[in-house]
């Protein structure tokens, strides 16, 4: 099956991996069809199974980087069903996101959380799916009380890097 394999925290904050360098780390553990998308931690592969992929990578990122990226596996036809799921409408005013929860139950924790003006939030899931004004998406009410009480325990991703990630599958 085809899995996507986001990583967390990687292209933003200090920590660079390049798309060759992690092409290179999932093919040296084994993964196959090894694609990956932008340069902002996304790649598909070719595994058994979403969980194994995701452990697999996060090994061989650490062996080559020194420490723990946190790699959440998806596969393809539940990211399609996701990007499908989106509930909130897409325009230029509004940036579209999908955050995916690391560790059970933080999805649900996060969307009882009251949005700001402008910004919707709806349980999916195991993802929010988050719409916020352009611009606001890191000063929000949603992306302050995001930081503050999960995170390391979610990585997001725009949805429109979302399609890009299927389409490369």
């Amino acid at each position: 099956m085809r899995v996507a394999l986001l990583l967390r925290g990687v292209n933003v904050g200090g920590v660079t991996v390049r798309s060759a360098d992690l092409r290179a780390s999932l093919e040296g553990a084994g993964l196959e069809d090894v694609a990956t998308v932008l340069a902002s931690g996304n790649a598909v592969v070719t595994a058994t199974d979403a969980a194994g992929a995701a452990k697999a990578a996060e090994a061989a990122l650490e062996g080559r980087y020194g420490r723990r990226i946190r790699v959440l596996g998806v596969p393809v036809a539940q990211l399609e069903r996701i990007i499908a799921g989106y509930p909130h409408g897409e325009d230029d005013e509004h940036t579209p996101y999908v955050v995916f929860e690391l560790e059970p139950g933080v999805a649900a924790e996060l969307a009882s959380l009251e949005p700001g003006e402008g910004e919707a939030v709806a349980l999916g899931d195991g993802v929010v799916h988050w719409s916020n004004p352009k611009g606001t998406t890191l000063t929000s009410p949603f992306a302050k009380a995001l930081e503050r009480r999960a995170k390391d325990r979610v990585t997001t991703r725009n949805l429109r890097t979302l399609r890009k990630v299927v389409a490369a599958a």
